[in-house]
């Protein structure tokens, strides 16, 4: 029963942000302020769930950072990359996490067995710069924000990993609490020191719409498969996300097929399938960092 849960949770997360550009986004806020009101939310409403059993000691503090590198620190980089690194190609460089998560998980010695997930992660980032070629500028700000955005998928993937291993123990509301509640002062914070955060009282009610509910349901998804699923499996979500999206994008506009897409898509999809279904002895032992 739990790992059909999973499963189906892993799913609607993919689902989620896959068809997230369908979701009308409500003028208002900016991204990083309204993001950063709602981690808030989050986290002050799973603090009271919690009836204030949670831990802000050395752990917490391990757990905050961590959380705050998975999802505050890309969210910062992307906002100040996006002028300077399309976003096909940050999309692309995401598409990297799964073989960072793979190399991280398998640097331990007893974790050899996860190694042979590093070929269907390969397999995956090459079917994806099929599909989705790099693009970068050739000024230095442009060079110096793909550097950035590159050590953001490294903490990502070494974020990733990291949670699923801090976070046993945990329950979701401590888990929820203490990440949402350092990502919304992290946000908050870097909004303040670039001179940029605003409270414009009429444009709040851009909290409140259907893009909020779904992001906030798929905040809680991710944060519950942190915890419930296996690292690498978990990164897999990088390479389902756009195969999904393409999918959707070739299903209503209809262009012509390529040798180049078709391809893209089938090495997509296999390195995809192989991180989700492929087995290796004792797999949760390999998979699961101590």
């Amino acid at each position: 029963m739990m790992r059909r849960a999973v499963w189906i949770a892993f799913a609607a997360v993919c689902v989620l942000s896959a068809t997230s550009w369908i979701v009308p986004r409500s003028e208002g806020l900016p991204a990083l302020e309204l993001q950063g009101i709602r981690y808030g939310l989050i986290g002050v409403f799973a603090f009271f769930e919690a009836r204030g059993r949670v831990r802000f000691g050395s752990v917490g503090l391990r757990v905050a950072a961590a959380g705050t590198g998975f999802f505050g620190v890309p969210m910062v980089v992307g906002e100040w990359a996006r002028f300077g690194v399309p976003e096909i190609s940050r999309s692309a460089l995401f598409a990297m996490v799964p073989v960072v998560v793979v190399i991280v998980v398998a640097a331990g010695d007893e974790e050899r067995g996860v190694r042979r997930f590093l070929v269907p992660a390969l397999v995956g980032l090459g079917g994806l710069l099929l599909l989705l070629p790099l693009q970068f500028s050739g000024s230095a700000r442009g060079r110096l924000m793909q550097a950035a955005v590159c050590l953001a998928v490294v903490l990502v993937g070494l974020s990733s990993v990291w949670l699923h291993r801090l976070l046993r123990g945990w329950t979701l509301s401590e888990a929820l609490a203490v990440v949402c509640l350092s990502n919304a002062l992290f946000l908050l914070v870097s909004i303040a020191v670039r001179g940029e955060l605003v409270w414009p009282w009429s444009e709040l009610a851009s909290v409140v719409s259907l893009s909020s509910l779904v992001d906030l349901l798929e905040v809680v998804l991710l944060m519950w498969l942190l915890r419930a699923m296996v690292p690498v499996r978990f990164a897999s979500r990088y390479l389902l996300i756009p195969l999904l999206t393409l999918f959707e994008g070739y299903g209503l506009i209809r262009p012509g097929l390529t040798v180049r897409v078709v391809s893209g898509m089938v090495l997509l999809a296999a390195g995809a399938g192989m991180l989700l279904f492929l087995k290796a002895g004792e797999e949760e032992t390999l998979l699961s960092l101590r």
